[in-house]
Formats: C-alpha cells, structure tokens, sequence
C-alpha cells in the first residue's frame, strides 16, 4: 500500500510538471516566444516571476496564482514547508553578460533552444527558492538543490518541450560523465 502511495505521489508530481510545461509554452507564445524567468531575475527585469506569470495559464489568475503553492506548485511528496517544490532552470534567463558555459550565446526564447527534449527546464526543488542555479555547478556535490530521490530512488524533471521524466540526478548532470541536460549548450 505505501509502494503504490508512493506511486501516485510521483505520477501526480509529473502531471504537475507536464502541466507547468504546457503554461511556460502558452506563456512563451503570448510573450514574443520568451520564457518567464524566475525571483532571480524577474524584477530586475520588470516581469513577474514564472509562478505568478504562468497563473493565469493555469486557471488561477491575478492574486488567486498563491493558490497553486498549495496544488500545481506543490509536490504531494514534499514534506518541506517551503511553498516551492519546483525549481526553473535559470540557464533560461541568463544573459551574455552572466558567467557559464556557452557564453555569448543565450536561451530567453523556446526558438533558441536546440534540442528543447532534450534540456531540462524544470524540476524538484530542495531549496527554498523557485530557481535551481545549475549554470554554478562544477561537481555532482554542487546540484544539492535538486532532491536526488523525492520518488524512491528518483526525482522528477520537466524539459522545455513540456514532457516530464522521473529519472536519477545523475541521468541529468554527472561531470564526470560529461552529462549535463541542464546546460542547453550541452544538453544531449
């Protein structure tokens, strides 16, 4: 009963993230193709961040987008207290001035990613923030914002062609095994 609970649990989680995926691309084509950004740079950039831009895509417009900390932003699996249980990959607003692999180029539109099924978007989150700051690591040690096993031994992850996978961090980012599907420059 707990295996299947636990099951549930996780196939809900990748719904939420699927769900995410199909806002951030309906969000991308009434925004000129640019995906939201996140707390790490929306203000800076005079645009709301992903979880209030996506609300009215998500049935939960203007003030009512808090509702979704407790539903679509909300993994039933996390225990933390912590409204996010996702995190956007903040590759995607990064700008030819920031510091990471690849510079000059950049990925703000869904059009400049090359291989959108490829490259992860999103996913669990284990810090308090609603971005994962993957364009810092170095070492597997370093992604420890990323819940390595939320599902059993997996975690789930959203890509930017809006699919969601559970899968093994280091099916995602392992540098000593040149895998990096966080880095759109290296995505496989």
């Amino acid at each position: 009963l707990s295996k299947a609970k636990g099951k549930a649990r996780s196939i809900q989680c990748l719904g939420q993230l699927r769900q995410i995926g199909l806002a951030a691309t309906l969000y991308a084509e009434d925004h000129d193709g640019e995906l939201p950004r996140s707390q790490h740079s929306a203000f800076a950039h005079g645009q709301l961040p992903w979880g209030r831009a996506l609300g009215e895509y998500l049935g939960a417009g203007g003030s009512r987008w808090t509702n979704l900390l407790g539903g679509v932003y909300r993994c039933p699996a996390d225990r933390r207290v912590t409204p996010w249980s996702y995190g956007w990959n903040v590759y995607f607003e990064l700008g030819t001035e920031d510091d990471y692999v690849g510079k000059p180029q950049t990925w703000r539109r869904l059009a400049e990613v090359s291989r959108p099924s490829t490259t992860v978007a999103r996913s669990e989150n284990d810090s308090a923030a609603d971005h994962l700051m993957a364009h810092f690591w170095v070492t597997l040690a370093d992604a420890s914002e990323v819940p390595r096993a939320r599902h059993g031994t997996r975690s789930n992850y959203g890509y930017v062609d809006g699919h969601a996978v559970a899968r093994r961090l280091e099916e995602t980012y392992d540098p000593e095994r040149h895998v990096d599907a966080w880095n759109p420059w290296t995505a496989p």
